[in-house]
């Protein structure tokens, strides 16, 4: 049987997850090569088995963000380019929104020299996931689950997405999220680097012959990071705005966040 028909036999669906597979591979013989190249060449067994207890570890950002990208993959396939708006995750679309106008319009998933690429989107998802933890991820995935919820049963069919971005309910989900997001930040660089090699090697691969996913670098990184903090910044700016934070959060908190902030402007002067 000639490798050809093989590829024939494949249905999409398989074929997205034997892409992601691939992916997993790649990953794996990236860490093999590494650590040979710290033992002068050597791989011995005991090499082998830590590169594949790293790769089956149940709590491996990277790992996770491939199977909820690969899952992502698989629904998109079975569901029409016009799925209705309320079956996407709500808390994931409320974690894009503030960057949504940097991502390509009409549905397209690479980027142009103007746009960072939806595939990011996953790896973006489990770097946030990983940075502020499970539970206060958890916890805002809830809140925003209530807050659709609530405004469907107010707005029946006449619900609008733009309705829920609306709300003050949401704003306050988001900042919430970055706010934790910041504590976390204490080496920016190095985890500026952890989060945009985390997205990278998460990213879905193109399907059906599309053009290459356009990999995050440090300036599509701050270009997302200042849309999502623009709104918590301006209100940090005003001395009301400044005291309403610090008295939901505490001093310490908003300096972390200004931290944070200067660290980006810093990007800007170098």
């Amino acid at each position: 049987m000639s490798d050809e028909k093989h590829e024939m036999e494949l249905d999409p669906g398989a074929a997205i997850v034997r892409g992601f597979m691939y992916r997993a591979l790649e990953i794996m013989a990236r860490d093999l090569q590494e650590r040979a190249a710290e033992a002068d060449g050597a791989l011995d067994g005991d090499a082998v088995a830590a590169s594949l207890a790293g790769m089956k570890d149940p709590k491996s950002p990277v790992m996770g963000a491939i199977c909820r990208a690969a899952w992502q993959e698989c629904e998109s396939l079975f569901e029409s380019e016009a799925r209705k708006e309320d079956r996407k995750a709500p808390f994931e679309r409320l974690m894009v929104w503030p960057f949504a106008h940097l991502l390509p319009a009409g549905g397209n998933r690479d980027g142009g020299e103007e746009t960072i690429s939806r595939r990011i989107i996953p790896g973006y998802l489990a770097a946030i996931e990983d940075l502020v933890g499970p539970v206060v991820f958890g916890r805002q995935q809830e809140r925003c689950r209530q807050l659709v919820q609530g405004i469907r049963n107010n707005r029946g069919g006449a619900f609008s997405w733009d309705d829920v971005y609306a709300d003050t309910m949401a704003r306050v989900i988001v900042d919430d999220v970055l706010v934790a997001l910041a504590m976390e930040f204490q080496e920016f660089e190095e985890q500026r680097d952890w989060f945009i090699g985390l997205v990278n090697d998460a990213m879905p691969l193109p399907t059906n012959g599309a053009g290459g996913a356009t990999a995050l670098d440090d300036d599509g990184f701050t270009a997302i990071m200042r849309a999502l903090y623009d709104s918590l910044a301006r209100e940090l700016e005003t001395e009301d705005g400044d005291a309403l934070i610090a008295a939901k959060y505490n001093r310490s908190v908003v300096d972390r966040v200004l931290a944070f902030l200067e660290a980006l402007d810093e990007i800007d002067d170098d």
